[in-house]
């Protein structure tokens, strides 16, 4: 079955809203938490690498998971093109697939959860996948009223309350939590805001 993203793949990065986005939480994330040369991360939901590519000159190795074989195509052919070495790419959904092997630093993700039915159970996993002491940074839609969308085809959550959310990283275990405001949209002629939060595994 084609993934509902790999026809929107190579037009993606057109869309200076999205590149605008991408930088927006990567700089709320580099202010929030250190960035470090002998850190590995994982980029949940990495698309056409828009974070990924900011993360990886920062970090030691950076492992870009996205189910779209097009938009992980797309990451591909940058890292290629600008011979990064290290980035990894894994096309996977956490949701049926096996994890990769870890530990991570940091688990990072844009703007992705919103399209996870299971959020619980990701943040388990995202836990799991984590050494002592590492970091998530998980970007995502502030609660909205479902106009965010043009079409809810593959959208499980319209956005999320940061105090729910809290309860959430808390039940999964993850302690140190914390929100930032990373960005505003305008679409549709409206406001809506994005929020960064981080949490720790502990040590």
């Amino acid at each position: 079955m084609t993934n509902p993203f790999d026809p929107r793949a190579k037009t993606w990065d057109e869309e200076p809203r999205r590149r605008q986005l991408a930088a927006d939480i990567f700089h709320a994330l580099e202010k929030r938490l250190p960035l470090r040369l002998d850190t590995t991360a994982l980029d949940f939901g990495c698309g056409t690498g828009l974070l990924t590519l900011a993360l990886a000159p920062r970090l030691r190795r950076v492992l870009a998971v996205d189910s779209s074989p097009g938009m992980l195509d797309v990451l591909g052919r940058k890292i290629r093109d600008a011979g990064i070495r290290n980035v990894d790419l894994l096309q996977s959904d956490f949701s049926k697939d096996p994890l990769p092997s870890g530990p991570f630093d940091l688990v990072a993700s844009a703007m992705t959860l919103h399209h996870v039915a299971g959020t619980d159970a990701l943040l388990r996993k995202f836990f799991s996948l984590l050494a002592p002491g590492g970091s998530v940074a998980l970007a995502d839609l502030d609660a909205e009223d479902g106009t965010f969308h043009a079409s809810h085809d593959g959208i499980a959550h319209f956005g999320f309350d940061r105090g729910a959310f809290a309860k959430q990283l808390s039940a999964a275990g993850f302690t140190g939590i914390q929100f930032d405001t990373a960005a505003r949209i305008e679409k549709h002629g409206r406001p809506y805001s994005v929020f960064l939060a981080t949490a720790a595994k502990p040590a």
